[in-house]
């Protein structure tokens, strides 16, 4: 992990206060304040465009604010973003990944020694593609001292 055990831990605490006095405020308010919450949720929806999605319901959707799934939801995600960050000068994350036999792994587990690992990030985008070539004659001119990695990155848009 990019923090060390007992700095990760600290954290952790702290985020799991934050994300308890924010889901806590944030139900109290939706039960004392229904229509003004729902408004600025609402807000929030419209500059990211969740609500031009024609099968988008505001019934639906902001009960599920402040709930306990959203609780354990937001949790994860900060938790997580703390493993996957590092302090300049400090440790890479060791983020898990997926070998392309099926076997999980950490990207650790692909360093040799002292040897620098470089990783590259991407998806099959026309723009990784393109850059591609370059990429193998950077393998080819620094095989020698440094080991590389590329690691497929799910596209972000949906699939139909």
């Amino acid at each position: 992990m990019g923090l060390p055990q007992s700095g990760l831990w600290v954290k952790k605490l702290w985020v799991l206060l934050e994300v308890a006095v924010h889901v806590v405020v944030g139900k109290v308010l939706l039960i004392l304040f229904p229509d003004r919450v729902k408004r600025n949720i609402l807000a929030m929806g419209e500059k990211t465009g969740m609500t031009r999605n024609p099968h988008f319901s505001h019934d639906n959707w902001i009960p599920t604010f402040f709930s306990t799934q959203y609780f354990w939801f937001v949790l994860k995600v900060r938790w997580q973003r703390l493993e996957d960050t590092t302090e300049l000068g400090g440790l890479a994350p060791n983020c898990p990944v997926v070998r392309l036999s099926g076997q999980r792994c950490n990207i650790w587990d692909f360093m040799q020694g002292n040897r620098p690992l470089v990783l590259n990030f991407g998806s099959c985008t026309p723009s990784f593609m393109f850059k591609f070539d370059q990429f193998k004659r950077l393998i080819e001119d620094f095989r020698s001292i440094a080991d590389f990695l590329i690691i497929y990155i799910e596209e972000a848009h949906a699939s139909g």
